[in-house]
Formats: C-alpha cells, sequence, structure tokens
C-alpha cells in the first residue's frame, strides 16, 4: 500500500469516517455488514485489530458458535467480501471525496483507515456524504402506497431486464443446473405469490361495504412510526398486492442469473395473471401455500410439500415419504427453539413445465418467507448446485435429473436468510427416463 495515502488519522476522525459509511446509502438495509463494520472498526480504533482472524469474527461478530471451522462455513469470507464491495461502491460512487477511506485488505480482517492526498491545497469535505434533497420518508406517503411502489419497481425490473443485451455464458454448473430457463429464446416468466392482507390507511375512508378494524393500539402503533403523518383515526384496510419481502428477495437474486446471461424476463406479481397463462412456458414461481393458489396446486403431490399442520399455524415441510433417519416434518419453529435463533426452511422443486422437457418450471417455497429467498439463493449458487450435482452423481445420475426437489435451512435475520445451507432432496422418479 503507498505510504503517502497512510498517515496518522487520530480516533475522533477514525469515527467520524466510521459513522459516515454506516449512514450512507451503500449500507442502508445492511444491518449485519454494519455490525461488522462496526466491530472491526472498534478493534482497530483500540488498538487491537491485529488479533483479528475468521474464528474470532465468526463468534463475536457473527453470532457463530465456538466451534466454528473455517473450513465447513465460509460465512465470514462471504461477509468480508460483500463488505468490501460495499465500501468499494461507497467511495467509488457516493463520497468519492471522503478523506479517510475505510479499506480492508485482502487475507487481513483488520481495516486501515486511509488519509487521502489533498487535491490542489483544497482539502475534500469532512461532513456527512451528500444527501437527496428529497426523501422517500420526508413525505407523507401511505403504507398501501409504498407497496404499490414496490409491486411497480418490480415491474420495472423485468422491464429493464427485457432490454436487448449481448449473451453471456453462465456458470456451467448453473447453465447445467437452469437448462431451458437460460435457452436463447427462453423468455421466462417470474411469478411472485401476492398475500391477502390489512394495510393501514391514515386518510379518512367510505367504510359502507368495506371490512376494516379500528383499534386505540393501532393508533398508538402508527404513531410511534417515525416519518408518517399525523392521522386522527387509522384504519385496516384489505389488501391483494402485497408481496413477502422474502419472495421479492428470491425473485431479484433469480433475476440476476438470468440478466447475466443476458436474458429478457417477465416479472409479475401472481394475482395479475391467471393460471392457463402458466402452461407450456419457463416458470420461475416465488411464494408458499396459503398465499399462493399455484404453488399449492403445484406442490400437492409432490415428495416434499408445505403445510400449515396445526392449529398454531406454524408452516413446516412435511416429508410425505421418509427415508431412514429423516423427520416427518420441517419444522421452523421447533428448529429455532432448538438453535435459539430464528430459522426457516426453503423448498426448491424443478420439473419439466406441463411434462414439456424442453420448458422448465422451477417453485420456490419455504416455511417463511426467507426460506423462499434462502431457496432462491441456493439454486442461484454454483457451490451449492456443484455439491448438489455430487449428490446426483452418487445416486447414478450423470447430471440434475429431470424433475427433483430440495431441502434447505437458513437463519433468519431482520426478516432475510442467512447462512443457505443443503437439508436433504428427493428425485421425482415419475419424470425419470
Amino acid at each position: 500500500m503507498p505510504k503517502s495515502l497512510v498517515s496518522e488519522v487520530g480516533e475522533p476522525e477514525k469515527r467520524e469516517a466510521l459513522q459516515r459509511v454506516l449512514s450512507s446509502s451503500a449500507f442502508h438495509r445492511t444491518d449485519q455488514l454494519k455490525c461488522l463494520l462496526r466491530y472491526v472498526c472498534e478493534r482497530e480504533i483500540a488498538g487491537t485489530g491485529e488479533g483479528l482472524d475468521e474464528c474470532t469474527v465468526a463468534v463475536e461478530a457473527l453470532g457463530k458458535s465456538r466451534d466454528y471451522s473455517p473450513f465447513e462455513d465460509g460465512a465470514v469470507r462471504n461477509r468480508i467480501h460483500n463488505l468490501r464491495r460495499r465500501l468499494d461502491h461507497y467511495y467509488d460512487e457516493e463520497n468519492p471525496q471522503d478523506p479517510i477511506h475505510i479499506v480492508l485488505p485482502k487475507g487481513s480482517y483488520c481495516p486501515i483507515f486511509e488519509q487521502r492526498p489533498v487535491a490542489n491545497g483544497i482539502p475534500p469535505p469532512v461532513g456527512p456524504p451528500p444527501v437527496p434533497a428529497i426523501r422517500f420518508w420526508s413525505r407523507p406517503v401511505p403504507l398501501h402506497t409504498v407497496v404499490v411502489i414496490c409491486v411497480v419497481a418490480l415491474l420495472a425490473l423485468g422491464l429493464v431486464a427485457q432490454r436487448p443485451n449481448d449473451r453471456l455464458n453462465p456458470d456451467p454448473v448453473i447453465a447445467e443446473a437452469w437448462g431451458p430457463l437460460l435457452g436463447r429464446n427462453a423468455n421466462p416468466l417470474l411469478c411472485i405469490s401476492t398475500a391477502a392482507q390489512l394495510t393501514v390507511i391514515q386518510r379518512p375512508m367510505e367504510l359502507a361495504g368495506i371490512p376494516a378494524v379500528t383499534s386505540p393500539d393501532l393508533k398508538a402503533w402508527y404513531q410511534s412510526l417515525p416519518g408518517l403523518p399525523p392521522a386522527k383515526e387509522v384504519y385496516l384496510g384489505p389488501s391483494l398486492t402485497s408481496p413477502f419481502w422474502g419472495d421479492v428477495a428470491g425473485a431479484l437474486a433469480a433475476s440476476q442469473v438470468l440478466s447475466g446471461a443476458g436474458l429478457g424476463l417477465e416479472l409479475l406479481p401472481e394475482s395479475a395473471i391467471q393460471m392457463p397463462a402458466l402452461n407450456k412456458r419457463n416458470l420461475l414461481l416465488f411464494g408458499r401455500p396459503g398465499f399462493s393458489k399455484t404453488v399449492d396446486l403445484y406442490l400437492r403431490d409432490k415428495p416434499f410439500q408445505v403445510r400449515i399442520p396445526d392449529d398454531q399455524h406454524f408452516t413446516s415441510i412435511v416429508n410425505v415419504d421418509p427415508r431412514p433417519g429423516e423427520p416427518r416434518e420441517y419444522d421452523a419453529h421447533q428448529a429455532s427453539r432448538a438453535d435459539n435463533r430464528e430459522t426457516a426452511f426453503g423448498l426448491i422443486t424443478v420439473m419439466p413445465s406441463w411434462g414439456d422437457p424442453h420448458l422448465r418450471t422451477v417453485i420456490l417455497s419455504g416455511t417463511l418467507s426467507p426460506g423462499t429467498e434462502a431457496a432462491s439463493e441456493f439454486f442461484s449458487s454454483a457451490k451449492h448446485l456443484e455439491a448438489l450435482l455430487r449428490l446426483f452423481r452418487k445416486e447414478g445420475y450423470s447430471g440434475f435429473p429431470p424433475a427433483y426437489q430440495v431441502v434447505v435451512r437458513c437463519s433468519v435475520f431482520n426478516t432475510s436468510a442467512m447462512d443457505v445451507s443443503y437439508v436433504t432432496h428427493r428425485v421425482m422418479t415419475a419424470y425419470r427416463k
């Protein structure tokens, strides 16, 4: 590292530099990466950064158990890699004039605070990075409008992805697993389930004939939320356009694979289409029974099924014909209590579209919406798919079977999936030739 870029930076300047990064748009909604960056920076500021290693970061920053093995779990390396990318984005795009850069050298977990050289004798600004003049939460936006904006953004993503691109070569194992979905004229449809929900409405409304609920507790909760306009009355009104965050995150992970291969795609909420529109085409479907009639129909006769089997409404993945040593249910509630942390299970179902071997349907579901995200991350990861392919080859298959299911597991952090891992799988022999 050039010596000219490194100078003595005092503790106040280091803390100000750290705070500018943590409050930036690059680190918005990345609570775990914020905690990780704060942890390694505090260690450096305290003079104990040189003692940081992978196991220490895993246990003290990510909450891993003390028997953490870097050879079996790459969570720390993945998070550090993502942290470097976000730091690069912040300093390259959002605030290139920041006078102090936080750098994580490769092969090290101890950050370096770099004093950037002064250009033309004019010191760069020391204040926080520029903030857009208009902030989303600074204006009175009804919560149901936020949902509509999310859906519109997803539709816009689909339209952008449809623009012609130069075709790229995806990772070979992803290309093999996705098969027809990555064909030149695949035109895949990404369909996200939309649940029937009650949405907070803070404006006066005509209640006649519209189911609504009012409550003093609801009003108190609403008034505790920052940035929302005051309201004398708060209602709950019905909505049919609300996707779950995990389903949306799963669709985004899959769309990155498709756009990375230079493909166009369609992205629609399930409420906007009819079942016949899903026939005879390449399809990626995100959601779970109870909120998606289509997913319920597709999974009804499969070896693994997502159900709500008890009166407490805890969703589980039912193992219809368990092998020796396998449980009959993969219950996220039971797993969460055992681990003392929230857990979700995801389910990947791959099969020909209505029996046509030239088309592919993939259903990404789970016990919670982060389970759907975990399933999509697994199916979009070359590393996970390579391990799965080795299992199929041990069973005598030359590659990925035409139809199969995979159960995965993840930890849940702020509605997001973390530490995705394989649990079990089943080949659906009805499709085997």
